[in-house]
């Protein structure tokens, strides 16, 4: 089973994300948290996720309630169980503005949240193949 962790807030996008994960395949379950501080207790394995398992792939978005996405990421890339993990940032935050601090911060990739539900649908399946398959 492939794990692969999505940390939105939008429940728009969770439900978007959800189903294309589903058509990827039976063998990768998606977790979602909505959040900063709940993906950082989510991978640390704190209440109230004391035995989730690892992720394979982070999907992470930037602007999230409680912790930015920012310093979600540079905090995972901290963590030693999470050193090499692939981290796709995918968020509606401007490409030409946020990829390069993410990639510095740790990021494996930053991909803009296509606005056009095809191209949406075609970018989240261009992920899960790309980090999972």
């Amino acid at each position: 089973m492939k794990e692969v962790l999505l940390v939105e807030d939008n429940p728009a996008d969770v439900y978007l994300i959800r189903r294309v994960v589903e058509d990827c395949g039976p063998d990768i379950h998606l977790s979602v948290v909505p959040d900063g501080r709940e993906a950082l207790a989510f991978l640390r394995q704190e209440t109230p996720f004391p035995r989730v398992p690892s992720p394979t792939l982070i999907l992470l978005d930037l602007n999230l309630p409680k912790i930015h996405g920012k310093e979600v990421l540079a905090e995972l890339r901290r963590l030693p169980a999470y050193l090499v993990t692939p981290i796709v940032v995918f968020s509606a935050a401007d490409k030409n503005v946020e990829e390069q601090q993410c990639l510095q911060l740790g990021a494996n990739a930053y991909v803009q949240k296509p606005s056009d539900f095809y191209t949406f649908f075609a970018t989240i399946h261009a992920i899960v193949r790309q980090w999972l398959m």
